[in-house]
């Protein structure tokens, strides 16, 4: 389940948790303010932070601010009517959702609903991207440990491939772990 972290100065985590639950998230932590919300959003990954403006020693937007800019959380603010549209102004360029108070459960049901669909698209982006890093960062040091057998060794482009295929398989490794030894020891050759 995905973690949640509602920042307000009054108790509000109980008010959520029964319709956090439905969305599919975990039963929420809360934070009395911006300087304690972020300290527990370098602490810990959460998928969803709400925030109850006013805080005790800011507004809110700026923690919100912070958090898209330094976490891929969903952030959803919620502001009384007469400060909302400002606020959204400020923050929308972010993603961070803002909703007038007070809040309707439908509304809020939908918002919750759709904040954790885009949270899912998102941690989905985010996994395929490392998988492709990890892929380049093993084709790069696969064609690095090519060219050392090909200036040290003599070989052709396709042996040195094959070379490093064959000992992979031999070894039960993968290409990337035979790269690497290759490359450790023939670097200082």
């Amino acid at each position: 389940m995905a973690g949640v972290l509602i920042v307000s100065t009054s108790e509000y985590a109980g008010k959520f948790s029964a319709i956090l639950s439905k969305v599919g998230y975990s039963a929420p932590r809360q934070a009395h303010s911006g300087v304690e919300a972020r300290r527990l959003v370098n602490e810990c990954d959460y998928a969803l932070m709400i925030i109850n403006a006013p805080l005790v020693d800011e507004y809110g937007y700026e923690l919100a601010l912070y958090a898209a800019e330094n976490t891929t959380m969903s952030i959803l603010l919620l502001a009384h009517a007469d400060v909302s549209d400002a606020i959204e102004n400020k923050v929308e360029d972010y993603g961070v959702v803002v909703m007038t108070k007070p809040v309707s459960q439908e509304g809020l049901f939908k918002t919750l609903k759709a904040l954790y669909a885009n949270h899912n698209r998102l941690s989905n982006i985010i996994l395929s991207n490392r998988r492709l890093q990890d892929k380049i960062e093993e084709l790069k040091l696969v064609d690095r440990a090519k060219c050392l057998l090909i200036a040290h060794e003599g070989m052709s482009e396709e042996d040195a491939h094959r070379y490093i295929e064959r000992a992979a398989m031999d070894e039960r490794v993968s290409k990337k772990q035979i790269a690497q030894k290759i490359i450790s020891i023939k670097q200082y050759d």
